[in-house]
C-alpha cells in the first residue's frame, strides 16, 4: 500500500493494482471538441499535479469512465471547467475516519466526499464507488473527480 496525504485526507492506495488497471485501459478515443481540447491540456494538468498522479498510479491519458462517469465540460462566465473521473484502488480517510460508503442511489449533493484544492486551477473530489465501478479483483474503489479550470473555449 502507498499512503498519500493531502491535508486532512489520507489515501491508502494499492498503486500496483491501480497501475495494472490503467495499463489495460484505452486512451481517449472520442473526437468531440471537449475531449480533444482536454487531451491537448493534459501536459498542463500534469504540471499542476506535480507528480501526484505517479504517487497515485493513475494515467491521465486513459479514459476510464464507466456508466455515467465521463468527461464533463462546463462553461462559466469567465472560465471553462473540465470534470474528469479517474479511479483508484484503495481507501480514503478524512480526519482519520474512513470515507463513508455510498448508498444505492447516488445523489451528488448527499454524497460524502473528500475535497482538496491543489492549485488555483486544479481540485480533487474523492468518493467511494465500490457499488458503481467495476475493476477486476478490486475490493475498494475510489473515484477521483479531477476538476481542471482553464480559459474559455472559442466556439
Amino acid at each position: 500500500m502507498t499512503t498519500v496525504e493531502l491535508g486532512n485526507i489520507k489515501l491508502e492506495i494499492d498503486r500496483n493494482a491501480t497501475e495494472k488497471f490503467y495499463k489495460s485501459q484505452n486512451g481517449f478515443i472520442c473526437d468531440c471538441p471537449d475531449c480533444l481540447n482536454y487531451v491537448s491540456k493534459i501536459s498542463g494538468v500534469l504540471s499542476e499535479l506535480n507528480g501526484l498522479e505517479k504517487q497515485l498510479g493513475i494515467d491521465l491519458t486513459k479514459a476510464v469512465g464507466q456508466g455515467m462517469d465521463e468527461l464533463m465540460p462546463h462553461d462559466y462566465d469567465d472560465y471553462h471547467l473540465y470534470v474528469i473521473p479517474y479511479y483508484l484502488i484503495g481507501k480514503c480517510f478524512i480526519n482519520e475516519n474512513e470515507l463513508q460508503k455510498q448508498s444505492i442511489e447516488p445523489i451528488w449533493e448527499k454524497t460524502k466526499k473528500a475535497e482538496y484544492k491543489l492549485t488555483e486551477n486544479l481540485s480533487l473530489r474523492i468518493i467511494e464507488t465500490n457499488k458503481y465501478v467495476e475493476i477486476e479483483n478490486a475490493e475498494n474503489i475510489l473515484t477521483i473527480w479531477l476538476e481542471y479550470k482553464t480559459e474559455l473555449i472559442e466556439k
